[in-house]
């Protein structure tokens, strides 16, 4: 738990959520949404400069070795991919979600939403520009809400560490079976999309 306490909260990462960005004042939706990212960005840089390292020892793409590369390079991406869509899973608040005071709730009956549909959610996020122009159009409900039939409400604002506490008392129930199966799925799909991508012609 020190570790991810680290990786989650370090002095880096805890200087940036607790920058004002008074630029984002106007909207504090697009403003959630872009934190999310940076935020996210933040904890998976390590990862990147780690896992990037040994690509210059190993050759570049237009060799033979460019299927490890490639290999290498989905890595980190993957991980940010995991921390993205995963992000609400525990009681409906991210990090930023409890800086800020929101929370992830069912549309229909404004419960906290599960699991499931928190990843439903999100798993549009790496298409944040397009999430961008919904938020402008209806800052209640982006383009994931709709497709899980989510929605963001406000609470009272709280200290983002504490999800540290929810992820160590956290259960593997039929809800994070079926969170992990998701998420596992999405992975493979980045991964094998993301080899397209890069393959060289």
């Amino acid at each position: 738990m020190k570790i991810l306490k680290f990786l989650m909260f370090n002095r880096f990462v805890r200087l940036y959520l607790n920058s004002d960005f008074y630029f984002l004042q106007w909207n504090k939706r697009i403003k959630s949404t872009i934190l999310e990212m940076w935020y996210t960005l933040s904890i998976f840089f390590p990862f990147f400069i780690i896992l990037i390292i040994p690509i210059f020892f190993i050759g570049n793409a237009n060799q033979t070795n460019f299927v490890w590369t490639d290999f290498l390079l989905s890595i980190p991406f993957s991980l940010m991919m995991i921390i993205l869509i995963n992000k609400d899973i525990f009681g409906g608040q991210s990090p930023v979600h409890r800086l800020l005071g929101l929370q992830v709730v069912d549309a229909k009956t404004n419960e906290k939403a599960t699991k499931v549909k928190c990843i439903l959610r999100n798993i549009t996020a790496p298409l944040w520009p397009i999430e961008a122009i919904f938020l402008l159009a209806n800052p209640k409900r982006r383009l994931g809400d709709l497709i899980a039939g989510t929605s963001l409400i406000e609470v009272k604002p709280s200290d983002p560490e504490l999800i540290l506490t929810e992820i160590e008392d956290f259960k593997f129930d039929n809800q994070a079976k079926l969170t992990f199966m998701i998420t596992v799925i999405l992975i493979i799909i980045f991964v094998i999309f993301s080899h397209q991508r890069l393959k060289p012609w």
